[in-house]
């Protein structure tokens, strides 16, 4: 017979595993898409470096509006406070409704699986409401700091 802490602690590293995974994916396949447009960004300079015959023509091109446009570079992407908010949002519902089914369950048991579902229930929920308010403070944040809905940063 399974003890309590097996019935926990399967959930969690099974849970905390697939997380990994997912991590180290989005890693590599950003990784790769920043290596895709660096490559492409050399293979026009290159072309361009060998389109121009002479030194001041190249110069007096990069010198130039559309030589300026061509050489800035964008900024690094950073994920977009609506993104992180409606991330957290998402995870806060599902993790309330899951914390719920699970309380629900557990009153359906007796004995030591109704106190692993509870238990399991209590932090699921606890989980999904903690997410659910940091996406709202992040909103009111994000709106006071002029991040999100166009909003100008309010006077202090």
């Amino acid at each position: 017979m399974q003890h309590s802490g097996e019935y926990i602690a399967i959930p969690v590293v099974v849970a905390t595993l697939a997380l990994s995974v997912v991590t180290i994916i989005r890693s590599l396949l950003d990784n790769i898409r920043r290596t895709k447009s660096d490559r492409l960004q050399a293979d026009i300079y290159t072309k361009m470096i060998d389109k121009f015959g002479s030194s001041p023509e190249l110069v007096a091109y990069l010198q130039s509006e559309s030589g300026m446009n061509l050489l800035r570079t964008e900024a690094p992407e950073q994920p977009a406070a609506y993104s992180r908010i409606l991330n957290a949002v998402q995870f806060g519902i599902i993790g309330s409704v899951v914390g719920g089914a699970l309380l629900w369950l557990g009153r359906m048991f007796h004995g030591e699986a109704q106190e692993v579902l509870m238990v399991a229930g209590t932090l699921v929920l606890a989980a999904g409401g903690g997410l659910l308010l940091a996406g709202a403070a992040a909103y009111g944040l994000s709106r006071h700091l002029g991040l999100v809905d166009g909003a100008k940063p309010d006077a202090v």
